[in-house]
């Protein structure tokens, strides 16, 4: 029984090391990963998130220039900082602008960006809706102050109405009281 044993843990090693042996020579697979334009603006967006007014300004005015040239290899920071919370409304519209031209030009690149695209759309069609919302209220607001105003300067004016009118009813009350005493005097004399 233990020649048995040793048998099969000695064929079973030999097994083992036939099956090391084949996959160490096997040449290794070696995954390249790149990254896409989408991946670029990303990650480009969450490495300059806090990104000060100052370096906003200087990043951006590069990135416009390198845009413009004839390869645009820079686009995709140029979109990247258009979406920065520093952006203002104009550079949020040329990012956007130069994103379109870059789909057209990189059609390789375009099913993602073709995404990214579509949520920057959206995110530029919910602040233009925040902005007539805030422009609506606005307009109520001043509607509301202007009544306001309106009720308050009547409220005045019926307070002076109403002192003015407590006056002529003081006076009437002194004058009913003048003639009250009229009347007993002349009564007086009477008898």
């Amino acid at each position: 029984m233990n020649r048995i044993c040793l048998i099969i843990v000695l064929l079973s090693g030999v097994l083992l090391n036939g099956c090391a042996g084949r996959e160490s020579d096997q040449p290794k697979e070696k995954i390249v990963v790149q990254a896409t334009d989408t991946d670029t603006t990303l990650s480009c967006l969450a490495e300059n998130e806090k990104m000060s007014r100052k370096e906003f300004n200087s990043a951006y005015k590069t990135a416009l220039v390198q845009a413009g040239r004839p390869e645009g290899a820079d686009i995709p920071r140029l979109v990247c900082l258009s979406l920065n919370q520093q952006a203002s409304y104009r550079q949020f519209k040329e990012g956007m602008e130069a994103l379109s031209r870059y789909i057209k030009t990189h059609p390789e690149s375009a099913p993602s960006l073709r995404g990214l695209a579509l949520l920057i759309q959206r995110i530029d069609r919910e602040k233009i809706v925040k902005w007539t919302q805030s422009s609506k209220s606005m307009d109520e607001k001043e509607g509301l102050e202007a009544e306001n105003r309106e009720l308050l300067e009547r409220n005045e004016t019926l307070e002076k109405s109403a002192t003015q009118d407590q006056a002529r009813i003081k006076e009437l009350q002194q004058q009913i009281e003048q003639l009250k005493n009229i009347e007993s005097i002349i009564k007086n004399r009477e008898r």
